[in-house]
């Protein structure tokens, strides 16, 4: 652990990948715990998978190198599924999350700086960065975790943009959280912010995801089965 990142390489096995930039996809992803490895462990991958950290390349393995947490994520099985699915043959994820953390902490500071630092060792290796994964909301999930959401979204794209990243941002539509229902309010900001940029994509509403198998005991954090 480094400040309270996984670091332990030693757990993975390094792959010089046999890199085709024809068939590949190379992701950052970002956010809070349920993008880190905080969800049930026991996933393995089948197929080229791989993770990226501070210029080298491993085999993709929870928990991932990079974030917070002990337990698992879902980035291995997405990795598995664009594969089994025909998008690319090879995947690559550089982890950036941190649990528990607002939007406003991840706009700028030492998480953004990580997440910079990564795209950047990222662009030496491979030439590219695809797209950042955001998966982030549940420690907004209060009446004034939203209330300047929409301009702290927006902080962190303009953020992006000064260090000349304009890749797009696949964004989750998240509140979901233990004891805090799905805020309807935060999900409508990010739609709201999807429509609004060009740079932000859609990605998954994870609110659909709330059948109690779907979620860990805590009813946060993503079962195997969510």
């Amino acid at each position: 652990m480094y400040y309270l990142r996984l670091y332990n390489n030693k757990k993975v096995s390094f792959d010089d990948i046999d890199y085709n930039s024809n068939n590949s996809l190379i992701f950052i992803t970002y956010g809070q715990s349920n993008s880190a490895n905080s969800g049930e462990y026991g996933y393995f991958v089948k197929n080229e998978v791989f993770q990226f950290l501070l210029g080298e390349t491993f085999v993709y393995e929870d928990p991932s190198l990079g974030v917070t947490g002990s337990g698992g994520s879902v980035w291995g099985m997405l990795g598995d599924k664009l594969i089994e699915n025909g998008i690319h043959e090879q995947v690559v994820f550089s982890n950036c999350g941190w649990g528990g953390r607002k939007i406003e902490e991840l706009k700028e500071g030492h998480y953004f700086e990580y997440l910079l630092n990564n795209y950047n060792n990222l662009i030496e290796k491979f030439g590219r960065v695809d797209a950042i994964l955001f998966h982030q909301g549940e420690a907004n999930n209060s009446k004034e975790g939203v209330k300047n959401y929409y301009n702290d979204f927006f902080e962190f794209i303009s953020n992006l943009k000064d260090e000349d990243i304009n890749i797009p941002v696949y964004l989750s539509r998240a509140s979901l959280c233990g004891e805090s229902p799905i805020n309807n309010k935060l999900t409508n900001i990010q739609n709201q912010l999807i429509r609004d940029f060009e740079m932000i994509k859609e990605g998954p509403n994870t609110d659909l995801i709330l059948e109690k198998s779907d979620r860990l005991s805590d009813y946060c954090h993503f079962s195997l089965e969510g």
